[in-house]
């Protein structure tokens, strides 16, 4: 590409990033010796070495761009600003979130609506065409209002629903991380990184920017998502220093200088901005399903009474008040036949928008918003509302123990060196100076963290991994001076720990001699070991007899429940320094030490829920059998020592397919297990009928993540590709957050089935109702502005009421999981459904019954009008008594009377009933009614609970 073009292309971006507002557009200077697009050049298509010398390499950059390998820019914020502006900032362009009138439109779309809409604007012309604009224009105003009423209210849930989400978005792409400024290591975001930071590296996480590399030891990094390329990628100082900005670290440690940010990076310019998928829950698979057969058969019914109806008037069986019939042919007008028709017409269109259950989806909707909002204060940040769906059904947690367990806040409490067992960590400076000696300057050299000394601060800052932190900590005790130790040797070459060999070493140059240091687990590095380090500094044999004392003593450590790391060194000629494909061998074992994670607190009583709840809790870790019996004992996860639910790694990998599904659900502690272990587990536990959940912190787990039916990854100690892989990200990295996510599935599923329950019940007994009066009494007990009231009733103020619903934790943990492809109305539910249905209809024979009831209707005038009020009235106390059936079902009352949000809409609704009998009856065709029928009508919807309880008691019946 020429430079004219490339300038051409990089104009037309710098006006686009102005255009949309996603970083202030840079400035070429900025009193810097190097401008943006020489330094986005730079990395550009892989890297220039050539250009990287003309600059004089990583040295000359720094100079150019005013910052230092060590101690990294000036922290205070005018500098970082005017850094900001010169060279960009670290932000991407996400994508823009649909406006209102997008989800207005797609609500309109729903082709039910449309024939409504389009079957009561017919009905509206022929009235006009017949009666005039203004006689009864109210009936067909209601029903329209009440279908756009429906389309704003969905149009607007759905527009909100996805504002929290571009939230949620927005929390997940913030990552923090370390970078070095005036010397110090910050954590910062990841937005806030600025062209000429200093970044240090490890492995598991992702390179923030564009930049170049100043150390590294054995860094490899996937470059897949920008390149495209499938295999992993070594970088090294000599021939690829360069690193890509979204590129994952994979293995090994370095340090970057940042040259470009934001949109100026590799990624930036490969980067689109993502589409908004429509993608179809589970819950709205079936409720889109549960709608359309209801539909059907609702249309179905309607259309009988609505046909029963108009041969009734055209066959002269339809009488008049004074006993004619209503229709005689050849003497009955058209226009009186047409508003017969056209009234039946609107009758049987109001049924069908008050029965057919439309407002599912709004409840649905309703819980998925206020629940997923609410997690959010719980630490939970939910990426896919499938899996979070899912989650109610788990039965096996596949849990990492270090960090989610366990606080992940490591410290050594035992120590055995230069013969001596030290459990008070105060005694350590009683070691040979000797051996200190060699201790601290493994520990200082051999290591990925840093002891950060404030002024006026007596106790160091320590920077690296918990374990890191830790070993860090015990040499501070040991009198370590941290950069005088760094600063006394040299470092010749590195081998980066490795989860896989559980090892690292470091091979120094102290004058004209040489050490090899090696940390790692402590029965791998007591295998290499030939000579240890005795009390007066002499390095001796190690013997069958000592051998079985050292490993009786890492045996000790680790049935305490801690993790046992060793300490170990080699002395050796420059010329035989060990390197990258050296392993350790003869080697002088230092000290070996007991690390202790303590339990989280909480834990114990989330592990016990999780029983309570048949859901399994499985620990996997890499740490030794012994430990990881005692973490699963302290953590409650086992309840003895007998060993029958432990399994390591390498004993589940050499079963047959067959054998590993048999023992699968048995298993409580997967120990010394790999990813690739721990994904044949997930595997086996899928094929035996188990919904799995795991957990994934590392740069390895995403296929374990993408193999379970939930993924859960940790917000603090995750990694970006387990984040990324991951449905549900915990926050705070704590189990018992894990069993809060369980608790709002479970409540959400609870929520829909109520939302359901009382939503069929309102449907299938208007619809019941309305059919028996035409069939038997040949009569429309409701009419169309009666019926749009209750699908008001129904559809909005009831989704409010039982969407609002806080979870019960130990009550909606006490009770097995729903199987994932149980079905969301119960055995239960049906017949609570018949019951209030036959309820209703016996109600309505009563009231029709002067002599059962003996209710004085009034005067023969508006007798009719008057009983027509009364069952209207009596309908809608029954639904609301229905709400508090619903909400008691697991629910005390005085539970019930502290949740806000229903008694409002429970108050809400009766108060719009009283006004629309009492003084809106105009418009409703309804009539005022006396104490005693008021009084009766509340009876009546009281009378509805106690029959729908009377067969089955209070019990959940989210089981069939």
């Amino acid at each position: 590409m020429t430079n004219h073009l490339y300038n051409m292309m990089m104009t037309t971006k710098k006006q686009s990033n102005q255009q949309t507002a996603f970083c202030t557009e840079p400035s070429t200077s900025g009193g810097f010796g190097i401008g943006l697009d020489e330094l986005v050049q730079l990395v550009k298509d892989g890297g220039s070495l050539e250009a990287l010398n003309r600059y004089n390499g990583v040295h000359g950059l720094t100079t150019l761009l005013k910052t230092d390998l060590k101690s990294g820019i000036d922290p205070c914020v005018d500098e970082i600003q005017h850094r900001r502006n010169t060279f960009g900032s670290n932000t991407y362009p996400s994508r823009k979130g649909k406006r209102f009138w997008c989800f207005l439109w797609r609500a309109c779309k729903l082709s039910h609506f449309l024939v409504i809409f389009l079957a009561q604007v017919i009905l509206s012309l022929l009235r006009v065409n017949t009666k005039g604009i203004f006689d009864g224009w109210y009936v067909e105003a209601c029903i329209i209002l009440a279908i756009l009423l429906y389309i704003i209210v969905r149009a607007i849930i759905e527009y909100k629903q996805s504002r929290q989400f571009e939230i949620l978005r927005k929390e997940k792409r913030n990552v923090h991380l370390e970078v070095i400024r005036s010397g110090r290591r910050f954590l910062v975001s990841n937005y806030d990184i600025v062209v000429g930071d200093i970044v240090p590296l490890k492995n598991g996480g992702q390179v923030p920017a564009d930049g170049v590399l100043f150390v590294a030891n054995s860094l490899i990094v996937d470059e897949q998502e920008i390149t495209g390329s499938d295999e992993y990628v070594q970088k090294d100082l000599q021939r690829n220093p360069f690193l890509l900005s979204g590129s994952k670290l994979i293995d090994g440690i370095g340090t970057m200088l940042v040259t470009s940010v934001g949109m100026n990076t590799a990624w930036g310019f490969k980067m689109e901005i993502p589409q908004e998928t429509d993608e179809e829950k589970p819950f709205q698979g079936y409720l889109k399903w549960l709608a359309i057969s209801a539909s059907w058969s609702f249309v179905l019914f309607a259309s009988v009474a609505c046909s029963v109806r108009l041969g009734r008037y055209f066959s002269g069986w339809t009488k008049k008040s004074d006993g004619t019939p209503m229709f005689i042919y050849g003497i009955t007008t058209a226009d009186e036949a047409t508003e017969f028709v056209i009234t039946s017409l609107s009758f049987g269109i109001a049924t069908i928008v008050v029965a057919v259950p439309f407002g599912l989806s709004i409840a649905v909707r309703l819980n998925l918003a206020k629940t997923t909002r609410k997690m959010m204060t719980d630490k939970l940040l939910v990426q896919s509302l499938s899996a979070f769906e899912r989650m109610g059904s788990v039965t096996t947690i596949l849990c990492h123990q270090t960090g989610i367990l366990t606080l992940n806040q490591m410290s050594v409490v035992d120590v055995w060196a230069g013969g001596m067992r030290m459990q008070d960590m105060d005694n350590v400076s009683q070691l040979p100076p000797f051996l200190k000696e060699l201790i601290i300057e493994g520990i200082a050299q051999n290591t990925n963290g840093s002891v950060v000394f404030e002024t006026g601060v007596t106790e160091p800052e320590l920077y690296g991994s918990p374990t890191e932190q830790a070993i860090l900590s015990f040499g501070n005790k040991l009198g370590m001076k941290f950069n005088h130790a760094r600063s006394a040797s040299l470092v010749r070459h590195t081998i980066p720990f490795s989860p896989k060999k559980k090892y690292g070493g470091v091979a120094l140059q102290i004058g004209a001699h040489a050490h090899a240091h090696w940390k790692g687990s402590a029965k791998t590095i007591l295998s290499s070991c030939e000579r240890y380090m005795d009390g007066a500094n002499n390095p001796r044999g190690i013997d069958d007899e000592k051998r079985k004392f050292f490993e009786g003593t890492i045996e000790e450590m680790c049935n305490k429940g801690l993790r046992c790391a060793a300490l170990a060194y080699q002395p050796c000629e420059l010329e035989s320094l060990p390197t990258t494909i050296k392993e350790p061998r003869n080697l002088v074992l230092l000290a070996i030490i007991g690390i202790k994670d303590p339990c989280r607190p909480g834990t114990r009583d989330a592990i016990q829920l999780c029983n309570s709840g048949s859901v399994k809790v499985c620990m996997v870790m890499d740490y030794d059998v012994l430990t990881a019996q005692a973490i699963a004992i302290e953590c409650g996860i086992l309840t003895d020592a007998s060993g029958r639910n432990i399994r390591t790694g390498a004993q589940f990998r050499e079963l047959t397919d067959p054998q590993r599904e048999q023992i699968a659900g048995d298993i409580l502690v997967f120990a010394q297990s790999s990813p690739d272990d721990n994904l044949l587990l997930v595997q086996a536990l899928k094929k035996r009928g188990h919904i799995v959940a795991a957990t994934g912190m590392g740069i390895h787990d995403p296929k374990t993540l993408r193999e379970a039916h939930v993924s859960l990854a940790m917000g603090v100690g995750g990694t970006a590709a387990a984040k990324e892989n991951s449905d549900i990200i915990i926050l705070d990295d704590n189990f018992a957050t894990i069993v809060k996510c369980i608790i709002w599935s479970r409540s959400l599923y609870t929520n829909v089935q109520r939302s359901i329950l009382f939503r069929l019940t309102v449907s299938v007994s208007a619809l019941a109702i309305c059919v028996v009066e035409v069939v038997v009494y040949d009569a429309f007990p409701l009419n169309v502005v009666q019926f749009l009231w209750l699908n008001l009733v129904i559809d909005i103020l009831g989704a409010l009421a039982l969407a609002y619903r806080p979870s019960s934790g130990h009550h909606l943990m006490g009770k097995p999981p729903v199987g994932i492809r149980d079905p969301l109305i119960t055995k239960a539910m049906w017949s609570k459904l018949i019951i209030q249905v036959i309820y209703l209809v016996l109600s309505l024979v009563l009231i029709n019954s002067e002599k059962l009831l003996k209710l004085k209707h009034g005067h023969t005038g508006n007798a009719e009008k008057v009983m027509n009020t009364f069952v209207f009235n009596s309908l809608v106390f029954c639904l609301v008594f229905n709400e508090f059936e619903i909400r008691s079902v697991d629910q005390t009352f005085k539970q019930i009377l502290r949740e806000n949000m229903f008694l409002v809409t429970i108050t809400s609704t009766i108060i719009s009933q009283i006004i629309v009998i009492e003084l809106a009856g105009f418009l409703s065709s309804s009539t005022r009614l006396d104490l005693k029928k008021w009084v009766t009508t509340s009876l009546l919807g009281l009378l509805s609970q106690v029959a729908n309880r009377y067969p089955y008691p209070v019990n959940q019946y989210y089981r069939n």
